[in-house]
C-alpha cells in the first residue's frame, strides 16, 4: 500500500459478490423450466397410474391421490417463484416434482 498526500491506493482486488447470489431473472428461468418439467411429470404420473390399474388391483390408493396433489403444490411453488423470485421456492418446486412419481410408485406396491 502506498500513500501520497491524501491519495491511498491498494493492491487488493475489489470486493466480489458472493457466488451463491443469483439474479432474479436466473431464478425465474429455472422456475419456468420447472413448470415445463411439471407437464412431463404429470404424464409420467398418469402412465404409472394406468400401469398400476392394469397390473394391480384395478383401483387407485391414497398415495396416487397424494402424488397428484403434490403436483398441484409444485405448480403453485413454480408460479410463486415466477412472481417472487426466491431460490427456496424453486428448490421446493423441484423437490415436489421428484416426490410426485415416487408417491405414485409407492402406491403400486400396496
Amino acid at each position: 500500500m502506498t500513500t501520497n498526500d491524501d491519495v491511498i491506493t491498494s493492491d487488493a482486488p475489489a470486493a466480489v459478490p458472493a457466488p451463491s447470489h443469483q439474479s432474479a431473472s436466473a431464478v425465474r428461468v429455472v422456475a419456468g423450466i420447472g413448470l415445463l418439467l411439471l407437464m412431463a411429470d404429470l404424464v409420467v404420473c398418469m402412465m404409472l397410474t394406468l400401469i398400476d390399474a392394469t397390473q394391480g388391483k384395478g383401483i387407485s390408493g391414497p398415495l396416487i391421490d397424494a402424488g397428484f396433489a403434490v403436483l398441484y403444490a409444485a405448480a403453485f411453488a413454480g408460479l410463486a417463484a415466477l412472481f417472487v423470485p426466491k431460490r427456496g421456492l424453486v428448490m421446493a418446486q423441484y423437490a415436489l416434482l421428484v416426490m410426485a412419481p415416487l408417491l405414485v410408485l409407492l402406491d403400486g406396491n400396496s
